[in-house]
């Protein structure tokens, strides 16, 4: 099979893009191509192997090995900290988040020299070992006095992105629930352990989805693979987006309630928390809706969203007509952090949308 020069370079010798002509197969329409001897030898393919071919959104497609052979792409890379840098615990807790946001496989944390201790500072370490526990899939393959060894050890391809982006939702509409319960029982102490750390998952597998999504925009294979596209890419970066701003929001409504110095009177108690209800209820549709692209349930939000807004004035009316024999401190607060869950679901709400139509 004919194939025309290359086009284009790369800088380094190698060829940045090939043009092939492609031949008629047989009696049918059928069109065929020969692939690149070095690309087949790189990966290890042969006359049996398989590839996946994704249509890209603009036309284009990618053609992808199944399985990677010895070439599988590794990401590396090193931290160098000075002395001055151990006693930073933001910078080292930033370093090592963004490290793994990029992708990386392997992160390698070492000293740079100069002068200063010679050894990692206890106070140091254990502050590597709590980031490392946050972030998904991380693990502390060797920790010595000069030098740390992060690596990946988590497969994504066999985990599946959707099942995180499923356990990301089903944390916050539990997170989401629990909240509820407290408000109703106004027990905030009790609950406030198990609240904290359902919001802690949320962000544990908020990164390790970004951080997925991200590489497989770098890596466009990998994205193949677990049976992406770049739009599936970009709906599902909005979504956990949009999933973790809701978890943020009620962890700061726990903080406003829990802090507050009075309860109010039952009958206001049951309103706000019939309207937490409702959009609690909306919220689990909006999930519903992206996860299982379910067309009814997206319209619905996006027409329901409005009115619950509504609802929302209404009660901010009666506690304004209350406040000349009560006071209510929080409980604006509140209202305000359930707009914003609303907004979210909207959001959601739209992504579904460009899923399913």
């Amino acid at each position: 099979m004919s194939r025309k020069e290359s086009i284009g370079d790369d800088g380094e010798g190698r060829k940045a893009a090939e043009s092939r002509k492609l031949v008629k197969w047989g009696s049918s329409e059928t069109l065929i191509m020969s692939l690149p001897r070095s690309w087949v030898k790189k990966f290890q393919l042969n006359k049996d192997s398989e590839v996946s071919i994704v249509e890209n959104q603009d036309g284009s497609l990618l053609v992808a090995p199944l399985q990677f052979g010895s070439e599988k792409p590794r990401f590396e890379s090193t931290i160098l900290l000075s002395s001055d840098d151990f006693e930073d615990m933001d910078l080292v807790e930033l370093e090592i988040t963004v490290k793994y946001l990029d992708g990386n496989d392997v992160i390698t944390i070492e000293k740079k020299e100069g002068k200063g201790v010679d050894k990692f500072p206890t106070k140091f370490t254990l502050k590597v070992q709590e980031v490392v526990q946050s972030l998904l899939g991380l693990e502390i393959t060797s920790l010595l006095s000069t030098k740390i060894k992060i690596q990946d050890i988590m497969n994504i391809h066999e985990t599946n992105v959707d099942v995180l982006v499923k356990i990301i939702a089903d944390t916050t509409v539990d997170l989401f629930q629990n909240v509820i319960d407290i408000m109703r029982e106004g027990d905030y102490a009790a609950r406030a352990d198990s609240l904290l750390i359902s919001k802690r998952q949320v962000r544990k597998y908020f990164l390790r989805i970004m951080r997925e999504l991200r590489k497989g925009l770098l890596v466009p294979a990998s994205l193949a693979r677990m049976g992406l596209t770049a739009q599936d890419t970009v709906d599902a970066a909005f979504y956990i987006d949009d999933i973790s701003g809701v978890a943020d929001e009620l962890e700061f409504a726990f903080n406003a309630m829990a802090n507050k110095k009075k309860d109010p009177d039952k009958k206001v108690v049951d309103i706000v928390v019939a309207f937490m209800n409702d959009v609690y209820e909306l919220f689990k549709k909006g999930v519903d809706s992206f996860l299982f692209k379910s067309r009814k349930d997206a319209i619905h939000v996006i027409k329901t969203a409005p009115s619950i807004e509504e609802s929302k004035r209404k009660i901010e009316n009666m506690i304004d007509d209350l406040s000349a024999t009560a006071t209510y401190p929080g409980y604006q607060i509140l209202l305000d952090i359930m707009s914003k869950i609303l907004d979210h679901t909207f959001s959601i709400a739209l992504a579904s949308c460009r899923r399913i139509m």
